[in-house]
Order: C-alpha cells, then sequence, then structure tokens
C-alpha cells in the first residue's frame, strides 16, 4: 500500500500522455511529474490510490541521457512538459509514440524521421494569458486552476513580456480590477496577443466581464500604441460563465481589426475570433509534405475535410483542377473565401457543414474526390464519412493528424476497407510538449 508522504526509489520506464514519468512500486504504477525515461529519481508521493500513486518529484539521482537544464523558470507552468528534456531525445520521442501506436493497431509502414525546428523557440503566434486579482497574469499551474505568473516565455513571441507588463501596470495605475471567478465579479478576464510571425504585426485583446471607463480605455491604447509593430487593439466583452476565453463582442479601440501574415506565398487576414496555426513556421513544413503527398498533377478533384479557414485547400489549389474545402463552423468558411480571394484563387469552393453529412451528399450527387486530404480534430473521423470514403475509393487519401491514437485507429479501419498506408511522417509542432503532427497517405489496394 502506497502512503502519502513516503519517499520512494524509482525508475521511470515511459511517460503519459501529459508527460509525467512512469515508474512502477510492488508492480504498481508511480506518476511523477517531470521525471523523464531512464530517470533514476527520489520521490515522494503526494497521492496514494491503491491501484497507483501520485509523486513529487525530490531530486534525480541518476539523469536519463537526454535530461538538460530546465530553461523555464516558471516551472509550476503546466505548459512544456519536455522542457528538460534535449530537443534531439524530445523528436525522437515523438517519431517513438508514432510508431508505437500504429504497432498497437497492427500495422507497420515507413515512418520518416520527424521534421523538427531549427530553433524550437518563440514560435507560437498567439498567446492567451489568463487574469486574476492580484492583477496576476499568466497560465495554469499542471492539473489545476491555480494561476502562475509569467514574466518570460520562451515558446512565445518575446514582445509578449513587454504587453503583459504594460497591461498590469495599467491595471494597477487606473484600479481595473481583474475578474473574480469566484464572485463572478470583476473587469479583465483574458489577455490574448497576436503577431505575424512573418509580417511583424501585433494585436492586443483585452478580454473582460465589463467595459472599464472611457478614460481608463484610452489610457491603455496609449500605452500599447506605442509598442513597435502594434498594428491592432480591440476590446472583447466575454460575460459568460465557464471557461471560454473569448466573446462574440469584439470592438477594434486603435488601428486595424485584423493583422496579416503569410503561409508560404499564401497571404491571410487575422481577426481576433480568427482560427489561424499556433506555429506557421512548421505549418509550412507539415503543407508542404501534405502537398508532396497528394502527388498532385493538375488535373485532380480534391476535397480538403475539416478546412477550417482555407490553409491547406489554397495550399493545395495551385496544383489541382479544383479543391471542394468542407467545414463546419460557419465563420471559418467566411474567413476561407476571404482568404481565396484575397490570395486570386477560383479554382476553390467552400461547403459549410460536417464532413461526415456533407461528403455523402456530395457523393450522391455525382461529385466525386481523385485526391482527399483529412485534417480532423483529436478525435479522429467520424466512421460515417469514412465510409463514404471507402465507397468513392479516391485514389489517394492523405490523413494529416494530430493525434497518433486516432490516426492508428483510422488506419487500422482503412486497411481493412480498401486502402493502405504507406507512408507517416511526424512534424513537431509543438516543440517541448507531447503533441505530434503527423501526415500519412494512403493509397487504394
Amino acid at each position: 500500500m502506497f502512503k502519502t508522504g513516503q519517499l520512494l526509489t524509482l525508475s521511470v520506464h515511459s511517460l503519459t500522455d501529459k508527460g509525467d514519468g512512469i515508474a512502477s512500486h510492488d508492480g504498481k504504477p508511480v506518476y511523477v511529474a517531470g521525471a523523464l525515461p531512464g530517470d533514476e529519481v527520489e520521490a515522494r508521493v503526494t497521492l496514494a490510490k491503491p491501484r497507483y500513486a501520485q509523486a513529487e518529484l525530490r531530486r534525480v539521482l541518476t539523469p536519463a541521457p537526454g535530461r538538460c537544464a530546465d530553461f523555464c523558470p516558471h516551472t509550476a507552468c503546466g505548459g512544456c512538459q519536455l522542457r528538460v528534456m534535449d530537443y534531439a531525445t524530445q523528436l525522437e520521442l515523438k517519431r517513438g509514440l508514432l510508431l508505437s501506436a500504429l504497432e498497437e493497431r497492427g500495422l507497420d509502414c515507413p515512418v520518416g524521421d520527424i521534421l523538427g525546428m531549427s530553433e524550437p523557440f518563440h514560435y507560437r503566434n498567439k498567446t492567451q494569458f489568463a487574469v486574476q486579482p492580484g492583477p496576476t497574469i499568466g497560465f495554469y499551474a499542471k492539473h489545476s486552476h491555480q494561476l502562475v505568473e509569467i514574466e518570460l516565455c520562451r515558446v512565445q513571441a518575446p514582445v509578449t513580456a513587454e504587453i503583459t507588463a504594460l497591461v498590469r501596470q495599467w491595471m494597477r495605475e487606473w484600479a481595473v480590477p481583474a475578474f473574480n471567478e469566484a464572485h463572478h465579479s470583476g473587469c479583465v478576464r483574458y489577455l490574448m496577443v497576436r503577431d505575424g510571425v512573418h509580417s511583424g504585426e501585433l494585436m492586443v485583446v483585452l478580454v473582460v466581464a465589463e467595459e472599464p471607463a472611457a478614460p481608463a480605455l484610452a489610457a491603455l491604447v496609449e500605452l500599447l500604441a506605442q509598442v513597435p509593430n502594434m498594428a491592432s487593439v480591440q476590446l472583447c466583452l466575454n460575460e459568460a460563465s465557464g471557461n471560454r476565453v473569448l466573446g462574440q463582442q469584439v470592438r477594434t479601440l486603435w488601428g486595424e481589426s485584423t493583422i496579416s501574415d503569410t503561409l508560404g506565398e499564401l497571404q491571410f487576414d487575422i481577426s481576433a475570433l480568427s482560427f489561424y496555426q499556433i506555429n506557421p513556421r512548421q505549418t509550412e513544413v507539415l503543407y508542404r509534405e501534405a502537398v508532396r503527398l497528394a502527388s498532385l498533377t493538375g488535373n485532380e478533384t480534391v476535397f480538403d475535410l475539416y478546412s477550417g479557414i482555407g490553409t491547406i485547400s489554397l495550399f493545395l489549389a495551385p496544383h489541382a483542377a479544383h479543391v471542394h474545402g468542407i467545414e463546419l463552423v460557419p465563420e471559418a468558411v467566411a474567413d476561407a473565401e476571404r482568404n481565396a480571394g484575397r490570395n486570386g484563387t477560383d479554382n476553390v469552393t467552400f461547403h459549410t457543414g460536417a464532413a461526415e453529412q456533407v461528403v455523402p451528399a456530395l457523393y450522391e450527387q455525382g461529385l466525386a474526390a481523385d485526391v482527399v486530404v483529412v485534417d480532423p480534430p483529436r478525435k479522429g473521423c467520424d466512421e460515417q464519412l469514412l465510409n463514404t470514403l471507402a465507397h468513392m475509393r479516391p485514389a489517394r487519401l492523405v490523413y494529416v493528424s494530430c493525434n497518433p491514437k486516432s490516426l492508428a485507429r483510422d488506419a487500422a479501419w482503412l486497411n481493412e476497407h480498401g486502402f493502405e498506408l504507406v507512408q507517416a511522417t511526424p512534424v513537431d509542432m509543438f516543440p517541448h510538449t507531447m503533441h505530434v503532427e503527423t501526415v500519412a497517405l494512403f493509397v487504394l489496394k
């Protein structure tokens, strides 16, 4: 039996999907945050259960070969689970996660080297800070709703540190209260910063439960407008309870309503509410791999399923006869159509609706795809959609996945219904986290 406070000497053999080390003691698992596979550690039990225990890392007795110094002073933050693992080992781990997921489903195909970053820092182009009384501006601690104040985050744009300092200063000088979740009172709930990685343009969105006084807002705008490359300052009203960050009411206080950025040769307008890829440098790597595997000749009809704001569709369009993008969210479809117009792309049609409903309807109307690209959410593809694709029999199916386990599940299904998985390439979109993206190619048997 485990006991709270018990000290254990453990050999860590693997990681959970949240990045916690897994060791065994008397045949039962012990989960240790901050421990790596290959570490021998001393840990203290913080949660004792009959079948498992959670423990805090006290000290590393023998470090794993890939262990490195922590690059972040905010050790309680739950964001970068792998920050004490060197980057080469992270890449090896993530490729291994994909291999393991495929092997568990009995799948055997060539898995390419993972496509990583040459400089795996400051890659995120959107930051959403929570704000609590203090004011405290930061991210939540791991496995909790406790806010960790963040001065500088190594995976965000460096300018976010200057912006958070200015907002914190403004709240104190103008006595603007942070939102109190327990009492559902106060003002500032979140602070969002978006930056165009290639354009350099900045957007700040202050999310509030109630609007600050006009003089206070004017003072905030004056502060933020002095930040180099600031292009947009916006106010978002979110009066709803719960943890949703953005409300639907957004007003531009200063500058433009959007900022711009590029992916490859394509240009995009990004609003406060737009979905846009968090790591645009690696998004280009991911999309180029998807285009390569699609092997388009210019004569194909292509379906891009879960098409979002049309980024993959627009990457595919120069290489295809026509691309049909299918997306559930109407606002994303509207963004996609605007993006197509901005880039002068006239061989793309966007359809609004769930892929599992729209694709069967199009197929019944006689519209079939020669090549299909799918980029589903973490849960993977709906079986009704897969059934339609099995009947449609496109020559190639390119599957962009953000979850190796759901990819492997869908791959096993496709393997039993006329397709063969012939290649998978992992891509590192989020360094220092457990997240791994994959581009996989299926062909007809």
